[in-house]
């Protein structure tokens, strides 16, 4: 049984790697002319990018393997959702134009995150 685990585990390693990120990232890039096309989306394909590299990114820290490939199959259904239109306008800029990065995005700090930045609790509004 402990051979199996340890099979199944450096399977998982395998099959997920930056290599097969990469191919994921480089589908998204290739099809996104297309999608901004399809969805009639007024944007730069500059600013475009800069979203999906954002989406990545926000997940880069990652290491477990299951995680990872999770991510992938998701990012893999998300694309072709997007690309046989089964997706709505609204939906799709929910992905191109993340709250995170908006120019006046502020977003309230929880108690931990106060007590690293020595913020005054003097009330809940507070934000960062």
């Amino acid at each position: 049984v402990m051979a199996l685990r340890a099979l199944v585990k450096t399977d998982v390693a395998k099959a997920v790697d930056r290599n097969s990120v990469s191919q994921l990232y480089r589908s998204i890039i290739k099809e996104l002319p297309r999608v901004l096309i399809i969805y009639d989306v007024d944007m730069p394909m500059k600013t475009a990018k800069t979203a999906i590299q954002y989406h990545f990114r926000k997940h880069g820290h990652l290491k477990d393997g299951n995680v990872i490939g999770m991510l992938m199959a998701k990012g893999y259904m998300e694309l072709e959702e997007t690309l046989m239109q089964w997706k709505q306008k609204t939906h799709l800029l929910r992905v191109l134009e993340p709250l995170e990065l908006s120019a006046n995005y502020r977003r309230v700090l929880t108690q931990e995150e106060k007590l690293i930045f020595n913020v005054e609790d003097d009330s809940d509004d507070e934000q960062y």
